[in-house]
């Protein structure tokens, strides 16, 4: 059984602000026909830069994405499903909103680039180009990981300076190589297992 753990690291930028008065004029009085009088308000709107990331199940659970492998395809190169998604088995939730500038989303992992163990150093490793992400929206792309992390993607702006994305990553394990019998990652942070995607924004 091969299990994958990943987090997420939400970064958000909060500027608290109060609201400035809104400004009338004077009271003004027209007694001559035909009757006008002028009464203007300014209004200022305040909004605070931020960045708002997830991927998986909101608040502070970590997915754990669980691909089991059936004994009679072990290195068949028949890709396998995952269970533990919070979009469903393989598949998890992903948004990222911000307001200030290009967010770029980086992959990291617990494996010191060696893989993910089992926690005996004779078992060996599985190579995290074993496992393959999709997304059902390119402007949101799911980066490509790999032992020493990956590489980093580039949600597309909806503006200028306005991020507002949502899609579902899925996972399969390609179940290319026959590693030795043992539960590989998990929710042990050691064995290698977590992956942590960092979103960044200027």
């Amino acid at each position: 059984m091969i299990r994958s753990g990943f987090t997420v690291v939400l970064f958000a930028i909060a500027a608290a602000t109060a609201g400035a008065p809104a400004h009338a004029e004077q009271p003004a009085t027209d007694t001559t026909a035909p009757f006008s009088v002028n009464a203007r308000l300014n209004f200022s709107m305040v909004y605070p830069r931020f960045l708002r990331f997830r991927v998986g199940t909101a608040g502070a659970t970590v997915n754990l994405m669980t691909f089991t492998v059936a004994a009679a395809s072990v290195g068949a190169a028949t890709p396998v499903a995952a269970t533990g998604g919070d979009a469903g088995g393989s598949a998890v939730n992903v948004e990222v909103v911000g307001n200030n500038g290009q967010v770029t989303i980086t992959p990291t992992n617990s494996s010191t680039n060696l893989g993910i163990g089992t926690g005996t150093a004779s078992d060996g490793r599985i190579n995290y180009n074993q496992i393959a992400t999709t997304t059902s929206l390119a402007q949101l792309p799911a980066p490509v990981l790999s032992n020493t992390g990956g590489a980093p993607v580039l949600p597309t702006l909806n503006t200028a300076l306005v991020t507002n994305r949502t899609a579902v990553w899925t996972y399969s394990y390609l179940n290319q190589t026959i590693p030795s019998a043992g539960t590989y990652g998990g929710t042990v942070v050691a064995r290698g297992g977590r992956v942590t995607y960092t979103a960044t924004m200027p």
